[in-house]
This record gives C-alpha cells, structure tokens and sequence, in this order.
C-alpha cells in the first residue's frame, strides 16, 4: 500500500488493455477533485468516498447507454448491486483529483459485470475494482436474466481489472464487536433502499479504532444479500480472520428479523499517512 507520499507498485490486479483516448470504445472516465469532506481524519481519500466515485461513475455511463435506474425503471426493472470487490494501490491527499475509468465487462448468468480503474492525474493506479449487478423485476423483486441487455450493454472484451472471481463470501461465524445502527433517511437511494455505500460505512465502523487510525483499507469485497429500508435497525459485527489482525470478517444483520442482509471481508495494511 502506498499514500501520495509513498512510490510503489502492486502486482495483484491487471493494468487494462485499453487506449482510453480512444473514443471509438465502450469506456466512460470522469475527473473527480478530492474535496475536505471527501478524506479520512489522516487527509488521505477515504474508501467510502472511493465507493461513491465509482458508483457515481457506473451509474452515468448506464444514464449514457440508455439502461439507467430511471430508464429500466419504466419497464418495471431495476438495477440492484450484488457483489463488488475492489483493491486500493494508493490513496490521494485532500485537493488532488482522480480519474475513474468504467465499463461493462460481461454477464455471468444473472450478474451483469463492470469493471472500474481509479487513477491519479498522472495516470498512476489508486484503485481497481470488479462489480456484479442484477435486474430485478420490481413486481416481484427477484432478479431477471440479463441476457436480453447485453447487447444494450456492450460489453468490452478485455481480462479483469482483478484476477480473482466474484465468488460468494463463506459465512463469518462467531463474531465479536457489535454495534447497532438506525437506518435514516439518507441513507435511502432512488431504489428506496438503503445506498450500497452505508453498507460499507456500516461493516468499517465495527473495525477497532486503532486498526483504522494506523492501517489502510487495502482490499474490500462485499456480498449484499437483502434490502434494508428507512426505519430498520441494522447490527454490525466483525471479527478478525487471521493471528496478524490485518483481515476482518463482517456481517450485517437486520434486528427486527434476524436476516444477514450484506457480508464482508477487508484486509488493512500498515502504511504511511500522507502530510
């Protein structure tokens, strides 16, 4: 793990394939400036903020291609994020900005994958990540098969920006921190449930203070697994995986009923904060 004060490359993930000056593929980038309120207390972007960049981004290129919320919306469909998996290899100081580079990557029976590729301005990699969504029908809210999209989705045929697959996260077992939270109001999307990023926000608060104080994010993989709304109250729980302390198992429980609604795991990595 570097920080903007670190040079340093990681080996785990793909460098795409693609001429991103080119205008003839299915790629979409946007610029994005790190403002104060989107950093971590060290001063470095924060994961949550690296979350909303790439989903902001996912979601404007959908708006592009004609398959957005809104648009499948009018057909009685909608988008629904089912797994994403996401490694940092830098993290930016506040006032600097970051490019993000997205595209569809394929299908997988019913998920429909996107690839994301964070650089800085130098083109120097921050963050590679692999997304999996569905269709839900929102009659019944069971997923539909994404086959008939695809054409509209235009996948590009390039490897993975990760080389490992979106596999189903294995049950965390007996956990040890807990914490309670109230969904609110704004944690609700346009789909009227709870935003994919509160779910990360969530499983990270149940990390102990002084892993986050001296260690970094350095991978996140997330499997959502029910839908939370206004109202509920949710437990995150965690536990460490490993004698090192460096991995965490989470699990998010809505109360009311006891349904495991999104499952974690994220690795940190001691590093240096930037100035």
């Amino acid at each position: 793990m570097k920080t903007e004060n670190e040079p340093g490359q990681d080996r785990h993930f793909y460098k795409p394939d693609l001429d991103f000056n080119d205008k003839g593929i299915n790629v979409y980038q946007a610029l994005y400036p790190i403002h104060a309120y989107e950093v971590d207390p060290q001063g470095n972007l924060s994961v949550l903020s690296v979350c909303n960049f790439l989903m902001d981004a996912g979601s404007a290129h959908s708006v592009k291609l004609g398959i957005s919320v809104l648009d499948l919306q009018n057909k009685n469909y909608t988008w629904v994020l089912a797994r994403m998996k996401l490694k940092m290899h830098a993290y930016p100081i506040c006032r600097k900005q970051v490019k993000v580079h997205t595209w569809p990557s394929g299908g997988d029976r019913l998920f429909a994958l996107r690839d994301f590729y964070m650089t800085d301005v130098n083109e120097q990699p921050v963050c590679s990540a692999v997304s999996a969504f569905v269709i839900i029908d929102t009659g019944t809210r069971r997923p539909v098969r994404i086959d008939p999209f695809i054409d509209q989705i235009n996948p590009v045929d390039i490897p993975h920006v990760l080389p490992e697959k979106l596999d189903k996260l294995p049950e965390t077992g007996q956990l040890d921190r807990q914490l309670s939270f109230r969904v609110r109001y704004r944690d609700i999307d346009i789909n009227q449930h709870v935003n994919n990023v509160s779910y990360v926000e969530w499983a990270l608060e149940s990390v102990p203070h002084d892993i986050k104080r001296n260690r970094f994010v350095s991978e996140l993989e997330i499997n959502f697994l029910g839908e939370t709304v206004f109202g509920d109250y949710i437990q995150s729980s965690c536990r460490t995986e490993d004698p090192s302390g460096n991995v965490f198992l989470h699990s998010l429980v809505r109360e009311n009923d006891g349904l495991e609604v999104a499952r974690v795991r994220t690795v940190w990595t001691n590093g240096k904060h930037s100035n």
